[in-house]
């Protein structure tokens, strides 16, 4: 049964709780991932961030409310074009650390290379002697 049906319970309020259960549960398999050392601290604590604010983001429309009105648009889409922002954001971060690590591969792929190389080279000269 959805919480809006549930007596008692305004749909805003429905709505925050919701918001907040899927935070909780978000938090937690980010906490899970961690655990198994699938995510760098440095990640597990931006995402750990991410699900705090999505808790607690139902609990802000009264502040975002003067916005909305101001642009012209509802509290949950400002909330909702905040969200889209901050994972464009986030994704484009991730994309320069992807390319800074590729650049390092390519770089230790070229440096074993010539390693091997020169390693070849010189057992055909110990050889040879």
């Amino acid at each position: 049964m959805p919480l809006a049906y549930i007596r008692g319970v305004s749909p805003e309020a429905g709505q925050v709780l919701f918001a907040a259960a899927v935070g909780i549960l978000f938090a937690l398999a980010v906490y899970r991932l961690a655990r198994r050392q699938k995510l760098s601290f440095r990640y597990t604590i931006g995402w750990l961030a991410l699900c705090g604010i999505g808790i607690f983001a139902g609990l802000l429309v009264p502040v975002f409310d003067p916005i909305a009105r101001w642009l012209n648009v509802s509290p949950a889409a400002l909330i909702a074009i905040g969200a889209v922002l901050l994972l464009t954001t986030i994704c484009i971060q991730l994309s320069i650390s992807i390319s800074g690590l590729q650049s390092q591969v390519r770089r230790l792929t070229e440096e074993a290379a010539e390693i091997r190389l020169q390693v070849s080279e010189e057992g055909r000269h110990a050889g040879q002697e």
